[in-house]
């Protein structure tokens, strides 16, 4: 009588019905634990060297090359202006990483990518470009030598003689001596 509601498709044995998997919810867990850790370190770290928290802000973003490879992408978000704080920035990624690697030593954080981004209203004074040549004046005078190593003698600078004092003044008037003068030889 009720035939109408058996199904007329022959029962397939050969295709066994798998589970639904957690894996995305176990790896959107991980990622989210790994955006807190992240925020966290860098909350430590403002903290750590003063740094006023409302001026920079954290959004990390994962991106899926690979299955199990991960890109993971730091912005750091310049919520307020201040200059320091960008003539830093290498410094601050760096102490972040450094930070990272204290709390989870098991995971390379020097293949996470650091990006900086302005917010809108963060107050930059400099809404537009400057002139282009500008740019040519500031290269000249901001040309600055290398650190030289204090014990590289070849590039020690020269005083003027004038600007010298004189070292040893008593030595001066003395009579000269029999000795030979210094010959400079290779080290061996």
């Amino acid at each position: 009588m009720f035939e109408f509601l058996k199904s007329k498709r022959p029962k397939d044995e050969s295709v066994p019905c798998a589970p639904v998997s957690d894996v995305s919810d176990s790896s959107s867990q991980h990622n989210d634990v790994r955006r807190e850790l992240i925020r966290v370190v860098l909350k430590d770290t403002l903290r750590l060297h003063g740094v006023p928290f409302g001026l920079l802000a954290c959004e990390v973003i994962i991106v899926a090359r690979a299955p199990g490879e991960d890109e993971l992408h730091i912005q750091l978000v310049m919520m307020k202006w201040n200059e320091q704080l960008l003539r830093y920035a290498s410094a601050l990624q760096q102490q972040l990483r450094l930070g990272l690697d204290h709390f989870d030593p098991s995971i390379d954080h020097s293949k996470y990518i650091f990006s900086w981004r302005l917010s809108p209203d963060c107050g930059c004074p400099f809404p537009s470009m400057p002139d282009s040549k500008s740019w040519r004046q500031n290269t000249t005078q901001q040309v600055e030598e290398a650190p030289v190593s204090v014990l590289d003698r070849r590039h020690t600078r020269r005083l003027p003689k004038a600007a010298l004092p004189d070292p040893m003044p008593a030595l001066a008037s003395a009579e000269p001596s029999n000795f030979a003068p210094t010959q400079m030889t290779p080290l061996k």
